[in-house]
């Protein structure tokens, strides 16, 4: 896997008080990042915005149902965030109320999202824009000559990791 910068200074962000907010353009590795960090630890839980049952949970949640929820769980983990009404307001309520549970968010459209954050989240937050792979990522993944080379070849397709991980679908 191409190791992302966001990765190191998300864990360095872990349990300063504040949620992290993870935004950026679909398909960029915002989930994959987390997936890697958080997946296989037994005291997170990955609720996903874009599920019905999610939403609903989500509707007229209390602290109270909020940390019985989450009771056993030291990270909380939102993805689609801005498909949840009012996501704002509820990750103040966590981040407020529930401050042994680190909060991690993420959202494809930063604008949706920010403006549903930014005022109940101000000074409550870590802010970071995820993008495609960068040159120095990819460097550091394979090494300078290389990534050299494939300079003119990343310049027509790009870095999304889809097409960097797949040589020769590109195309498609």
């Amino acid at each position: 896997m191409i190791e992302r910068q966001l990765s190191e200074i998300i864990s360095q962000k872990l349990f300063t008080g504040k949620a992290i907010i993870l935004m950026g353009p679909r398909q960029v590795g915002k989930t994959t990042v987390l997936r890697e960090l958080f997946g296989k630890r037994q005291d997170s839980i990955w609720l996903n915005g874009d599920e019905s049952d999610i939403q609903k949970l989500f509707g007229d949640i209390s602290s109270s149902r909020l940390g019985a929820l989450f009771a056993d769980k030291k990270i909380v983990v939102i993805d689609e965030a801005q498909r949840i009404e009012n996501i704002g307001l509820k990750l103040k309520l966590i981040t407020d109320e529930l401050q042994h549970i680190q909060l991690i968010a993420t959202g494809s459209s930063a604008f949706d999202l920010a403006n549903s954050v930014n005022e109940p989240l101000t000074g409550r937050k870590w802010e970071y824009k995820m993008l495609p792979i960068s040159f120095s990522e990819m460097v550091k993944h394979h090494g300078l000559i290389e990534e050299k080379r494939m300079l003119p070849h990343r310049l027509v397709y790009g870095y999304y990791p889809e097409i960097v991980v797949n040589q020769g679908q590109e195309k498609e």
